[in-house]
């Protein structure tokens, strides 16, 4: 595998001209006790332990929570692990990879260049990349990348390594050209972030890293984030390593210890990033661009970039962006997410729109908010991609320091009693997972942990009940002698059911070569020249995608004879054969199908 790596060492002069920037910088954030800034401390503790509810149900290998609150700390806690398999424990100082988080910052980079007058949002991308200058792509402005409505997809890079720098990455992304006419839409899109970066780049006459440690992360004083480095980097000690797949199973499929993921720097992801150093880039915006006595970005550049522009849509879609907070819709900015209350105007903001919460998410499972008017800063980092947990957090936040409740707890009644506990889901998704029937401010909620906990709404005088915030149902199913016996969720006019009771130990199937030597090799999928192994690891059958530390193993075949990822068995694989040997395989998930045929080696140009 290459090893090529961005730069991430400033020359001598730009080290000694940031010193006197943060020299006129006071401290961040120092810890105050939460009643001193009007808070709760038992209802922080509150949220702290919902957190580490997350880690003692392995709904997350690690995570570190910090909330800010008029620019002092009033908790901040990491709880489980940096990496598991090491017995590293999660610490206060570990850089994450916040993924999707870069593109703001990226955003600020392009805001930067536009107060000094060498950018315009009126640019057209072509007049920085040639790439771009095609009848399709020639139209697409820097605005409309900022505003994820430039109609590029949302991605055109089939592998980390498809490109040796960002400009030849951002002239491929042009020659592609958009998926839909420029201007027409709101399509998420990394494909237009990497672009922006590009366009930085040539705009600045500096690499998009260089630029964005000068202008931005030195005045800002975040010391700790960093676009990837070598084996050398003191930084990479502190990294946690990824891991990826859903509640119980966990697979390690990155450690600081291998190749970074990322080439160089790029537009839409690639920071490395503590929690504190990220409340230092929301901090900004909410000090209208300063930090300390020192201008960052113009008053300007922060209004362009907080004014809603459009409706944001969940990845790549136009589904609605998914969230926890009541009677907020979620718009895009210039690179900013922002949750804004009131009625849309067809899908632009309504009149006279103010955001109430700043922030961003990555997929790996990074999420910050910020409430100008409230002062409050929340962050919350987790390196467990897969996982629900950052969304699930949302609603604990409502509760405990938004919207708290009045008054005790009243008594569970006692016709619900018998109702609470645990009940164990086999179907679809969900493979051997416990469901809990719970009783919570004073309402009866059905906790599946890989989603959410839903409120249960009673249906008239049966026991049946509607699960507030999505479309089903839930009843009880009771034995001869009046015990609950079961649940049954209702959805899209099918019925499951799950009985009452902890999920049983499952047997570990150990397989050996013999089991499974038809299903090994290359294959490569149709269409795009994406090539994944078929190998057989820790005793079990796995994809082994190139670039990754970790195969992803895959569960037993189901009575279909379909295999499923166990990382996520919504994902199924069929294998099919031709002549008696194993030829293609079909992935099936969600996000549609594709279909693997197999080839002779990795790069091989002919079929196996």
């Amino acid at each position: 595998m290459r090893r090529l790596f961005a730069s991430i060492v400033l020359a001598g002069g730009l080290a000694a001209a940031s010193l006197s920037v943060a020299a006129q910088v006071e401290p961040a954030f120092p810890e105050v006790e939460p009643e001193a800034v009007g808070m709760s401390a038992e209802a922080l503790a509150q949220l702290a332990d919902e957190v580490q509810g997350y880690i003692d149900r392995d709904m997350a290998v690690g995570a570190e929570l910090l909330v800010i609150k008029d620019r002092q700390t009033v908790l901040h806690e990491a709880f489980g692990w940096r990496d598991r398999e090491a017995g590293v424990p999660m610490a206060q100082d570990t850089l994450f990879n916040i993924r999707s988080m870069t593109k703001p910052i990226t955003g600020a980079a392009a805001q930067v260049l536009i107060d000094d007058g060498v950018l315009s949002l009126d640019d057209r991308v072509s007049d920085y990349l040639p790439g771009f200058d095609t009848d399709k792509a020639r139209g697409i402005t820097v605005e409309q990348l900022l505003t994820h409505t430039s109609g590029l997809p949302l991605t055109t890079t089939q592998t980390a390594h498809d490109h040796e720098s960002l400009e030849e990455m951002g002239n491929a992304i042009g020659t592609v050209g958009p998926k839909y006419e420029p201007g027409s839409k709101f399509w998420y899109s990394d494909a237009g972030a990497d672009a922006l970066g590009a366009v930085v780049e040539q705009a600045s006459g500096s690499s998009l890293a260089d630029f964005v440690s000068e202008r931005l992360l030195q005045p800002l004083r975040m010391d700790d984030t960093t676009y990837p480095g070598d084996q050398g980097d003191p930084l990479l000690d502190r990294v946690a390593s990824l891991y990826v797949g859903r509640v119980g199973e966990w697979t390690r499929f990155w450690g600081p210890e291998a190749d970074p993921f990322y080439p160089f720097a790029w537009g839409s992801q690639t920071l490395y990033a503590t929690p504190q150093d990220y409340a230092r880039f929301l901090a900004m915006w909410l000090d209208e661009g300063r930090v300390g006595e020192v201008e960052v970005l113009s008053p300007e550049a922060v209004t362009r970039t907080l004014t809603p522009v459009t409706a944001m849509g969940s990845l790549g879609s136009d589904a609605p962006y998914s969230t926890r907070f009541p009677d907020l819709r979620v718009y895009h900015g210039q690179m900013a997410l922002m949750h804004v209350a009131g009625e849309p105007v067809g899908v632009g903001p309504p009149a006279d729109a103010t955001p109430e919460i700043l922030g961003y998410s990555g997929s790996d499972g990074t999420i910050a908010w910020a409430w100008p008017e409230r002062d409050l800063i929340v962050l919350y980092f987790t390196q467990s991609r897969g996982g629900a947990t950052p969304i699930r957090l949302e609603a604990e936040i409502q509760r405990l320091l938004l919207d708290p409740s009045d008054g005790p707890t009243l008594e569970i009644p006692v016709a619900y009693g018998d109702l609470l506990g645990t009940y164990t889901a086999d179907f679809g998704p969900f493979v051997n997972e416990p469901w809990e029937v719970i009783w919570r401010d004073d309402e009866l909620a059905l906790d599946i942990p890989s989603q959410f906990i839903f409120v249960l709404d009673r249906l008239g005088e049966e026991e049946r009940w509607a699960l507030r915030d999505a479309p089903a149902e839930v009843s009880f199913a009771r034995d001869e002698a009046g015990t609950v016996a079961g649940l049954r969720l209702h959805q899209g006019g099918s019925t499951f059911d799950l009985p009452k009771g902890e999920p049983e130990p499952q047997p570990e199937v150990v397989l050996g070569l013999e089991d499974v030597e038809q299903y090994l090799g290359w294959f490569r999928e149709e269409g795009s020249e994406r090539e994944v192994e078929v190998v057989l690891h820790d005793g079990a059958l796995a994809l082994r995608i190139p670039e990754t530390t970790e195969p992803l193993a895959l569960r037993l075949p189901d009575e279909s004879g379909a295999w499923r990822l166990r990382m996520n068995p919504a994902v199924e694989i069929d294998f099919a054969e031709e002549g008696g040997e194993v030829a293609s395989y079909v992935a099936r998930g969600p996000g549609g199908e594709a279909t693997f045929t197999r080839i002779d080696g990795p790069g091989d140009d002919t079929d196996g």
